[in-house]
């Protein structure tokens, strides 16, 4: 029971050590798309291990971690709306004039915003304090005084599995806020599969390479929608015809993407 306990210390103080280097790698290069894109997945790859093994640590502790890690990641988020709108535009098979630059000078304010963030008292000492708390785990008494095992961490995946299963089959496909949180629960199936293999077995990797395919899918649908309200929302004073046309053609693509995705029902098991 002891090495149970020792296994997933060492898992979420390797998960940190991740977010530290990943969050270097960034300052490092602010420009590569893909740093912030590796930063914000290891923050909330370490949320969604730290949301699983919740059962075993003191519910304040754990709330005050996760509200830590969820100040930093949220401040990233826009910045990686910019990353995929100007993926998205890039693809067009269109002219799109200038609407690209005019994204890219915004993304460009906007990495300035998240660096000087990240280089901030406030993002330094939130994760100073989650390394702290993960290098001794506030266990929950009766953890401390019984331990765990293998099998009370199989459990806790076995419910998780079936609770996004159960949701997969049966999700308002119209209520945005209910798709992100499937997709979110599906991406903790995943990296907990990843990361807790050793302690769950092999066939944990391969329903965390399931639930890949459903946080794939949802995940599509979100940026969808991030991107019509982006696409909306955008300042349009100023912009050639074609940047105009080329907006309207983005609006239209992902607005038809989440209207197929609303329309087609339920998702089937």
């Amino acid at each position: 029971m002891g090495d149970v306990r020792k296994e997933l210390a060492r898992v979420l103080r390797e998960g940190e050590r991740t977010v530290e280097r990943r969050l270097e790698a960034f300052l490092a290069d602010p420009d590569d798309v893909e740093t912030i894109h590796r930063l914000r997945i290891s923050i909330r790859s370490l949320r969604s291990l730290l949301a699983f093994a919740s059962p075993f640590l003191r519910r304040r502790r754990h709330r005050l971690l996760q509200d830590d890690l969820r100040s930093v990641v949220i401040e990233t988020s826009r910045l990686r709306e910019y990353d995929v709108l100007l993926r998205q535009i890039r693809a067009l098979d269109a002219p799109c004039g200038e609407l690209a630059e005019k994204i890219g000078e915004l993304r460009e304010l906007e990495r300035s915003h998240v660096v000087d963030v990240m280089r901030g008292r406030h993002a330094r000492r939130a994760l100073r304090r989650v390394r702290k708390a993960l290098e001794k785990l506030p266990w929950r008494r009766r953890v401390r005084e019984a331990g765990v095992t293998r099998g009370d961490v199989r459990a806790a995946f076995d419910e998780l599995v079936h609770s996004v299963d159960e949701r997969y089959a049966r999700v308002d496909r119209a209520d945005a806020d209910a798709v992100h949180t499937l997709r979110k629960r599906a991406k903790r199936v995943r990296y907990v599969g990843e990361s807790f293999g050793d302690l769950l077995g092999h066939d944990a990797v391969a329903e965390g390479a399931r639930m890949k395919l459903v946080q794939d899918e949802l995940g599509d649908i979100c940026d969808a929608r991030v991107n019509v309200a982006m696409a909306r929302e955008f300042p349009t004073r100023g912009l050639s015809d074609e940047a105009r046309s080329a907006l309207g053609a983005l609006l239209a693509q992902n607005q038809a993407l989440v209207d197929s995705f609303c329309e087609s029902g339920t998702v089937p098991n």
